[in-house]
């Protein structure tokens, strides 16, 4: 009854959307019309059916002093969809047998990790990449100098840091569990994670991408970001000042992969492609079919033990709002104005990318309205 009453919303949102759109418009005046009622200052939509790409519309300014157009070279910022990029990197990992999703990462980080209230239940990949780890982000996560050892070990007894639930048992988002996981990555490999991220993953994609400006190749082509209101948040040339240490430091390289990543939208939209299809794309192997499954299937106790109803599997959430009357999984990501989205819908495989340097970040349903927008644009166009 919940999702039929959700797609109705969706149905009723959809016909008050498309009165909005001109009769006659192109599907490139449609989509420059969303960036516009969403007041962007630059954009990009990119979309892909059947393991390519069939349609992308680049929208306005990187910046908004220097005039420069958004085109194809462009860096956006991927807000919260950099835990869905590590989330790919993690389940390669656990492919290859570096990792495994049920064990203690006190194994890994190499100290006892736990909530002091339930010293003897461990914390898991698992857990973190489907936000019930319990722990908290509203105490010594919110101070940059604080040292991750001292915020998890358990000897350390830091109950501010985790919420009074057992791992497992309650689900609230948490942006410190997902940069724990960078910590894990770097205390595993002894590199530090955007490094390792671009030779492991990036790399063998013809992927230019980093979780710091500094590595980019082509740093002409980063956005300035922009508050909600237009106000400029992060220049480029703000970023690129931004010290980053390249080398292995998991009890201060925490929050790189919060939401760091700087990513260009075809290329985020080909690793859309490969966890939407069969782990390939462009011929190249990115995850294994049982990845694949792991990322799109709900936590259960029966399944994996995790008491408590999660919408995340690994990183990747399941939206049944988006599409009319269809599942699709992914990520959403938004900060200041920054919105970023990537969903995948696996029976039609399609795969929707929208990225923004800065608009309104308004909601209907948890779904950002601009999203809405293109995604009932390109339903319209590719599904009809």
């Amino acid at each position: 009854m919940r999702r039929y009453f959700g797609w109705l919303m969706v149905l009723l949102m959809v016909m008050g959307m498309s009165v909005a759109f001109a009769e006659g418009q192109t599907m490139d005046e449609q989509v420059d019309q969303a960036f516009r009622m969403a007041k962007a200052v630059g954009g990009a939509f990119v979309v892909a059916k059947d393991g390519r790409i069939v349609y992308e519309r680049y929208y306005g300014e990187q910046q908004k002093t220097t005039h420069v157009p958004v085109t194809e070279k462009t860096y956006f910022k991927c807000a919260s969809v950099t835990k869905f990029v590590t989330g790919i990197g993690l389940m390669r990992m656990m492919d290859q047998g570096i990792l495994k999703p049920d064990e203690d990462i006190s194994t890994y980080l190499g100290y006892k990790v736990g909530n002091p209230r339930y010293p003897k239940q461990p914390i898991t990949l698992r857990h973190l990449m489907s936000h019930t780890s319990g722990i908290n982000e509203e105490s010594s996560f919110s101070r940059k100098s604080s040292i991750l050892s001292d915020m998890i070990a358990v000897d350390k007894k830091a109950k501010s840091n985790f919420r009074e639930v057992a791992p497992g048992t309650q689900y609230r988002y948490s942006n410190f569990g997902a940069g724990i996981t960078g910590a894990i990555i770097e205390a595993v490999t002894g590199e530090d994670v955007s490094t390792f991220m671009r030779h492991y993953l990036f790399a063998p994609l013809g992927i230019d991408a980093a979780y710091t400006a500094t590595q980019l190749q082509e740093p002409e082509y980063i956005v300035a970001t922009y508050h909600q209101d237009g106000e400029l948040y992060q220049a480029p040339s703000y970023m690129l000042r931004q010290e980053y240490q390249a080398e292995a430091d998991p009890d201060h390289h925490y929050r790189i992969t919060v939401g760091s990543l700087l990513i260009r939208p075809r290329d985020l939209t080909r690793l859309g492609i490969a966890a939407c299809g069969d782990g390939t794309v462009d011929g190249v192997r990115v995850l294994s079919p049982a990845a694949l499954r792991a990322m799109r299937m709900p936590q259960s106790p029966e399944t994996t033990g995790i008491t408590e109803d999660s919408p995340y599997s690994f990183f990747c959430i399941r939206q049944d709002t988006v599409l009319t009357g269809r599942r699709v999984y992914g990520h959403q990501g938004t900060t200041e104005g920054i919105v970023c989205n990537l969903y995948f819908e696996p029976e039609t495989q399609l795969v929707l990318c929208v990225m923004t340097n800065g608009c309104d970040t308004v909601r209907d349903d948890g779904v950002m309205t601009l999203t809405r927008r293109l995604a009932t644009i390109a339903e319209n166009v590719f599904l009809k």
